[in-house]
């Protein structure tokens, strides 16, 4: 096995979702609302936090199941997911690529996120 560095970066499509908040929170509860994706969190603010980007890797039945755990426990008013596609360089540099389209839902159509490479889905 070979311990030296890779040569080239890494491509791929990784969750991500940008979160607003039905109501400011302390940093450390939105960590913990969040966890249940099992991926990097990362609150905007840290004391009266009003939103979060969550990252990483995330089976997709977990993330529509924490999609509708926020949306219907009314904790989140606003939230745009979808698996981005980015280009990560061997110094772990990441780019993140624009996404190919957005599709607009109301709240109530959680269930019709379908997690499609280069899709962001917008759910208010």
């Amino acid at each position: 096995m070979s311990t030296e560095p890779p040569s080239k970066g890494v491509r791929g499509f990784e969750f991500d979702a940008h979160i607003t908040l039905s109501r400011p929170r302390p940093a450390g509860e939105v960590m913990v609302l969040l966890r249940g994706f099992g991926a990097h969190i990362e609150p905007y603010g840290t004391e009266e936090v009003r939103g979060a980007r969550v990252t990483g890797q995330v089976e997709r039945g977990l993330a529509a199941e924490q999609l509708r755990a926020l949306l219907e426990g009314g904790d989140a008013t606003r939230i745009e997911v979808g698996l981005r596609g980015f280009l990560r360089s061997v110094t772990g540099q990441t780019e993140w690529m624009p996404w190919r389209r957005n599709v607009v839902l109301s709240k109530g159509e959680w269930a019709r996120v379908g997690f499609e490479e280069g899709l962001r889905y917008v759910l208010e």
